[in-house]
């Protein structure tokens, strides 16, 4: 008779872990997707950024910028090259176009 209580209560155990084993696996196709997601963002981005270099390119701004820099004051020029104004604002560009080419394209 035993046996037969042991039995009909894993039958019960069984019935009563499936919300369990049922959240569980939610829970590892969310991570699934969220890693998912974020590796093609990642990759999007670099993408992006090889638009964006492309576009620049193009576009001819490295040029135009040391055009304009080397019209600068002499003065000047060396409180902005101390300062690295010049990286920063290759920075700065670069950013900006590739979150540009982001935005168009998708």
């Amino acid at each position: 008779m035993e046996f037969i209580a042991d039995f009909f209560d894993a039958i019960w155990a069984f019935f009563t872990s499936i919300p369990g084993l049922f959240d569980d696996m939610l829970i590892k196709v969310g991570a699934w997707i969220v890693i998912a997601l974020t590796k093609a963002k990642i990759a999007f981005i670099g993408y992006s950024w090889a638009v964006a270099q492309e576009v620049l390119s193009q576009l001819n701004v490295s040029s135009t910028i040391e055009t304009y820099w080397g019209q600068l004051d002499s003065q000047v020029l060396g409180v902005a090259t101390y300062l690295k104004l010049p990286e920063a604002f290759n920075m700065i560009i670069n950013a900006r176009v590739t979150r540009y080419v982001m935005d168009v394209i998708g």
